[in-house]
């Protein structure tokens, strides 16, 4: 709003007589005018500004109950579902052992694998050793466990096993791990039936059965390789320091070395890779496995498992048996 002529007129005299024209009430008077209107502050809107900040904690504190119920909520539906899949694994493994068990007959183990239409020709295990083998027991549960595997795989026509241990503490006790085995299978089969038996570790001489000249021709023999995590890098360590030293002597030359030549010789050193990997645990856990003798391998789990059983060696068996391989170029 522009001032009108009377007031600008009025204004300038004031000011050139020094501001002593008009007093402080009269120029108060002369801008009030044109001075814009207050704000209008209803009391509604003030007193709706103060509910709205006195309620923001109590919102805040309902959302964060809400979130705390919302996640009691799934973690219980997830716990019911993890205990129920869990009970559901142990009583259909506990069904099919009552139906379809062993009974320590090679007959037996024969009749379920003949429904297979391929059986591996090398089968792995992943064993533990519980408690890292303070317990008294414990050494001895694991050579059980590897007996009774060893008995199925000889049952069942497969010449090769090897039992992985990542400690290695069955390496320690190989006379005794050969007489528990050989125990075993002539308990299976009796005393003049048993297959023969070759226990291989590496770095140290082979332990074979006695009989291993003298046996039928309808009898596969049985070989248990024992394998540890040591066999995964010191293998490819010491293979690494006789290559270099062969080169070193211009025994070889390094264009020689390629990956069938160190595929070969880590075969023979450890073992040759496996057609099938179980593992008895509830989960995947490779443990250490040496990672160079599993790249084609057919790896299974049971989920919720435990412990060594003759349903899961079945289940893994049927699973190679559906299995299929494609191979690149």
């Amino acid at each position: 709003m522009s001032f009108t002529s009377k007031d600008t007129k009025l204004y300038r005299e004031d000011e050139r007589a020094g501001h002593t024209k008009l007093g402080a009430e009269e120029r108060e008077k002369l801008v009030k005018n044109y001075l814009p209107s207050p704000p209008n502050r209803s009391p509604s809107r003030s007193r709706k500004r103060k509910r709205e900040t006195s309620h923001f904690g109590v919102r805040k504190f309902l959302k964060s109950q809400l979130h705390s119920l919302l996640y009691i909520i799934v973690h219980a539906i997830f716990s019911v579902y993890i205990r129920i899949r869990t009970a559901y694994h142990a009583v259909t493994l506990r069904i099919l052992s009552i139906l379809r068990h062993h009974h320590n007959t090679p007959d037996y183990v024969r009749r379920d694998v003949s429904v297979y239409r391929r059986l591996p020709k090398h089968v792995s295990i992943i064993l533990t050793l519980e408690d890292g083998g303070r317990a008294g027991d414990a050494l001895e549960k694991l050579v059980n466990e590897a007996s009774e595997v060893a008995a199925w795989c000889a049952s069942a026509g497969i010449p090769r096993l090897s039992v992985y241990e990542r400690t290695g503490i069955l390496k320690r006790y190989m006379p005794q791990t050969h007489r528990a085995l050989a125990h075993k299978l002539k308990g299976w089969f009796g005393k003049h039936q048993a297959p023969p038996l070759s226990l291989i570790t590496r770095g140290a001489s082979p332990i074979y059965s006695v009989n291993r000249v003298s046996y039928s021709q309808d009898q596969v023999p049985l070989e248990v390789i024992l394998v540890s995590e040591d066999d995964g890098r010191e293998a490819m360590v010491d293979l690494t320091k006789v290559l270099v030293q062969m080169v070193q002597q211009e025994k070889i030359l390094a264009s020689d070395i390629t990956l069938d030549v160190l595929d070969h010789e880590l075969s023979e050193a450890v073992m040759p890779e496996p057609d099938l990997l179980i593992s008895f645990e509830p989960y995947v856990d490779l443990q250490g496995y040496p990672p160079w003798p599993i790249r084609l391998t057919e790896i299974y789990c049971a989920p919720d498992n435990q412990g060594v059983s003759y349903q899961v060696f079945l289940q893994g068996l049927q699973k190679y048996t559906e299995a299929t391989f494609k191979l690149g170029k």
